[in-house]
């Protein structure tokens, strides 16, 4: 197996940073991810504290957020078969356009959960086909010897805009009503687009294939490579249940146990705690390549999700007085966030290189799927559990199997042992 140079892995920066296509694709996302995690939380704000929404309410909410995942494995082969640019930037658009809605309807005192269901399922759609057509578009623009690094910087950018975004959304709550925030998404969506449509590296259009049943056979194709492959296959799974019982599970109650479950606390404590995560997506992006230099990628996927995972179980652990409730959550989430953004960069890395090109965008698109198709059911499931057992109860339950499971799936798996980058497999 080869692994990059020392020098590439030392200090690939500066080719990137002089790559002016990459950086319209990095200066377009940086915003639009501020933007996009002002909406993140500004919705379930928006529900709670705008439309009283109850638990059951919250937790529909979410799984419609994350019902549109289930397209991941359609849009992998549709992506791979148009060039990736245009699927980007009508993406943008149509997620500004929809937004739009909510501030609207808002401002006409129309605003109601049946509008921010039908919202957040169609601006999850659009999420869904950019997320896709973003990630199979790097290895398009990007050499593979910079894969890590251009990863990094993408991921830097989420970590920012996670500590920003809500950041943001904390210290104007007081002010603007949580509907209004999401104009700032809007507008980054818009710049976003403009920023993709001035790319100029030339993309081959890939051969068609109008062929319904092909596309079904490709999505087939592509479950079937991911299975095989015992570098990507613990990863999916580990993603899968990880995806079901926290992304799923505990976020869809998680602002609700904050402010009125469990510490009940202010909206403000919710963007601190929030933007603390943020805070340490930055410093885990920042050193994954470090980290892994020094570790070796298989030994960094494992003990990133070792710690990441255990520290979760401060979330249910945090009691009050609110000084130490919001210290042990902050804890939490810097944590966890930090080794987050260490075993994503690894995780894209490993499978960007394993994966051959013209298979890129399926199976990226089944690794997805397979980690975000569960979320909607877990959604629902801790929504009523939590009206069941109580808020506490439902997010102990959800870290339980949730942060334990992936821990399992790569300790038993050869990637511990992998300690350079491999080459790509058939």
């Amino acid at each position: 197996m080869a692994s990059p140079s020392s020098e590439q892995v030392d200090d690939p920066r500066p080719g990137l940073l002089h790559d002016s296509e990459f950086l319209k694709l990095w200066v377009g996302q940086s915003l639009s991810q501020i933007g996009a995690q002002v909406t993140f939380l500004a919705v379930p704000l928006a529900a709670v504290l705008v439309l009283h929404a109850s638990a059951a309410e919250m937790g529909v909410l979410s799984a419609l957020v994350r019902l549109p995942m289930v397209g991941f494995l359609l849009f992998g082969v549709l992506v791979d078969r148009v060039r990736k640019r245009p699927v980007l930037i009508w993406s943008d658009i149509g997620r500004a356009a929809v937004l739009l809605l909510i501030p609207l309807l808002y401002f006409a005192d129309m605003l109601t959960m049946a509008v921010i269901y039908v919202v957040v399922f169609v601006l999850g759609v659009l999420s869904v086909l950019f997320q896709v057509a973003y990630r199979t578009y790097i290895p398009h623009l990007v050499p593979r010897e910079h894969l890590a690094d251009g990863n990094s910087k993408l991921q830097m950018s989420e970590s920012v805009a996670q500590a920003l975004g809500p950041g943001l959304v904390g210290g104007l709550i007081k002010v603007v009503s949580a509907p209004v925030l999401i104009i700032i998404d809007i507008v980054t969506y818009l710049i976003s687009a403009v920023a993709c449509w001035l790319i100029r590296t030339p993309e081959e259009r890939p051969a068609p294939d109008d062929d319904v049943r092909s596309v079904y056979k490709a999505v087939w194709e592509g479950y079937q490579w991911v299975m095989r492959q015992p570098l990507v296959r613990p990863l999916a799974i580990g993603t899968a249940f990880y995806s079901f019982f926290i992304m799923g599970a505990m976020q869809s109650i998680f602002v609700l146990y904050l402010l009125k479950g469990g510490p009940n606390l202010d909206a403000a404590w919710v963007g601190v705690i929030t933007a603390t995560g943020g805070a340490g997506a930055i410093l885990g992006a920042g050193l994954a390549i470090r980290v892994t230099k020094r570790l070796g990628i298989g030994p960094t996927l494992l003990w990133s999700t070792v710690i990441g995972n255990c520290a979760l179980f401060l979330v249910p652990l945090a009691v009050r007085p609110v000084g130490l409730a919001v210290a042990m959550l902050a804890v939490s989430q810097f944590v966890v966030w930090a080794c987050n953004q260490i075993f994503i960069v690894n995780n894209l890395t490993l499978v960007q290189s394993v994966t051959p090109m013209p298979m890129i965008g399926r199976i990226l698109a089944t690794i997805f799927s397979l980690g975000l198709i569960p979320a909607p059911l877990g959604a629902l499931g801790a929504g009523l559990l939590g009206e069941w057992l109580g808020l506490r109860t439902a997010i102990f339950i959800a870290i339980l199997v949730g942060a334990l499971v992936p821990i399992l799936a790569l300790a038993r798996s050869p990637i511990p042992k992998l300690k350079e980058i491999p080459d790509p497999v058939s």
